[in-house]
């Protein structure tokens, strides 16, 4: 290798190192300033509780055991706070840095691969689920490196290729189910490429690259046969999910522009999006003018279109399943295609697009990090801490939806009781459906005893408006409290009961307090408000305060 040649290399890895480096500040900086949201506070929950029990909660559920199953280790090392959790997110984050500068290597000369992870670096979105404890980083890391493998067995036929590829496509499909396809990309790829000859250098016959890939799946299969015999034989996947609507040409638009911009307040989405036929127009303008089009840039056009028709289509004909972020599999060859225009563009053409690039991209990590009005973000640090602090022990706070229980089992101090609507027992199963006949009586049971009622509510997910509205029809308002785009809490006088207790024969603070708030244990609120010295001596017809 000649001087040129190697410090030609090292002013790369200096900058990629720079890239990394400012990745990981991103994602790291501040990681547990803001309140753990909805998603994420699940997660602490099911890795919280065993092995065993993940592995079996999950089968009810959308998603795969192996993220939660890493966090139940990671919280055992490191603790429930916010950074610490978060922190597992940030690191498969910061790894997928380098996986995409790989991966766009096989696309792209170094300067463009570095434009390429430079992007993945300021991706609003890959900084979003970077600082969120969900499995989002990992599949994206584990999809990035399941194409590079990918690319270098077709290169190179290398034992040791497949091995990692195979290696990686387990951790994937232990990781998220939208990770097959990821896998059936390739396949289509593979199959529809089939004359293309990788290497011009070294002849690789195809029916042998074809015989270890199906090694491959086989493999594969074994692997994960008894987690698909688990799901056939309790009939599972789903029975905990969220109801999923049927989606829209607008929510691929949608999709697409929150893989550039990121999570945005409305009124930016829709001014930006207002821009994206045009720039898709260009795209296939720019597209038709390289007929045929290269095997690498095919590769490219179909992970990124193929995953999102297929879901897109099963979510019309079948079954809703479409969520932009179960798509995140898509972005690392979205963003290598970026790349690829940028360098095929010419000129002032180019340098104008890539400034339009950086400043979109930088302005819209600045407004996602800052704005108090993205619908994502979800303050329940600050709602619970105000409920902890106002509620007393003969309130109730109920929580609607039913699954917004999980932030509150976080982060809630107080006193006063937690319910639902509807009322729902988890160890049961899957939520009860709202119907006016169930509020009308879990109402009834959640007013029961209690002076005021707190109705936590998400207005964007099922079943928030339908409780407050009923609530706002049977009760009298006392309070309304926003807390973040979506979060409300609504106080409601529930019943009118007496202030003060007059001691009977035989009474005791233990006694009253069970009375009053089926909780013996809570006598010590009554000593502390009446201010008595010894709480064990009681005389007959004094007056006490209630709280």
């Amino acid at each position: 290798m000649t001087t040129k040649k190697c410090l030609a290399k090292c002013k790369v890895l200096l900058y990629l190192i720079i890239i990394i480096g400012i990745g990981a500040f991103l994602r790291l900086y501040l990681i547990g300033s803001e309140s753990l949201r909805l998603d994420e506070t699940q997660s602490i929950w099911q890795a919280s509780h065993t092995t065993e029990f993940i592995h079996f909660y999950m089968l009810k559920n959308v998603h795969l055991p192996l993220h939660n199953t890493f966090l139940h280790f990671w919280i055992a090392l490191f603790g429930f706070g916010e950074a610490s959790v978060r922190t597992s997110s940030a690191i498969f984050g910061i790894l997928s840095l380098p996986a995409l500068y790989l991966l766009s290597r096989e696309f792209l000369k170094r300067k463009w691969a570095l434009v390429a992870t430079a992007i993945g670096t300021i991706s609003p979105i890959w900084v979003w689920y970077s600082r969120e404890v969900r499995m989002y980083t990992l599949l994206i890391l584990v999809t990035t490196l399941s194409y590079y493998f990918f690319l270098r067995i077709l290169r190179t036929n290398k034992l040791k290729y497949y091995v990692f590829y195979t290696l990686v496509s387990l951790v994937g499909i232990y990781t998220h189910y939208f990770f097959l396809l990821v896998l059936l990309t390739q396949a289509v790829f593979f199959l529809s490429t089939w004359k293309v000859d990788w290497n011009s250098r070294l002849t690789i016959p195809k029916r042998k690259i074809l015989y270890n890939f199906l090694t491959a799946a086989v493999i594969l299969l074994i692997a994960f046969s008894p987690w698909l015999y688990e799901l056939i034989r309790i009939h599972g996947s789903g029975t905990l999910a969220p109801e999923l609507g049927k989606p829209t040409s607008f929510n691929i638009i949608l999709s697409f522009f929150e893989f550039t911009f990121g999570y945005q307040p409305d009124s930016v989405t829709a001014a930006l999006i207002a821009f994206w036929p045009l720039i898709v127009l260009i795209g296939f303008i720019f597209l038709a003018k390289r007929n045929p089009i290269n095997p690498n840039v095919y590769l490219m056009v179909i992970g990124i279109i193929l995953p999102v028709f297929l879901t897109f289509m099963v979510s019309i004909l079948y079954k809703p399943v479409y969520l932009t972020r179960y798509l995140i599999i898509i972005t690392p060859l979205y963003y290598v295609f970026i790349a690829w225009l940028l360098a095929k563009s010419k000129g002032l053409s180019q340098k104008v697009l890539m400034t339009i690039l950086v400043v979109s991209l930088g302005a819209g990590l600045v407004n996602q990090s800052a704005s108090p009005d993205i619908v994502v973000k979800e303050d329940y640090r600050e709602a619970t801490n105000y409920l902890s602090e106002k509620t007393n022990p003969r309130d109730i706070v109920a929580l609607a939806p039913p699954y917004m229980i999980y932030p509150l089992q976080y982060y809630y101090r107080g006193l006063a009781q937690i319910t639902s609507v509807p009322i729902w027992d988890k160890r049961k199963g899957a939520i009860p459906d709202i119907t006016p006949e169930r509020l009308a009586e879990d109402t009834q049971t959640i007013k029961g005893g209690h002076q005021r009622i707190f109705l936590f509510i998400a207005d964007n997910l099922k079943g928030g408006l339908e409780a407050k509205e009923y609530l706002d029809n049977k009760f009298t308002k006392l309070e309304k409290i926003q807390f973040s785009e979506t979060l409300w809490l609504n106080v409601y006088q529930a019943e009118y009961g007496p202030k003060t207790y007059a001691v009977k024969e035989g009474d005791t603070l233990s006694s009253i307090a069970y009375v009053l708030y089926q909780n013996a244990s809570l006598y010590q609120s009554i000593a502390k408000m009446n201010n008595l010295d010894n709480p064990h001596k009681l005389k007959i017809g004094q007056s006490l305060e209630i709280p």
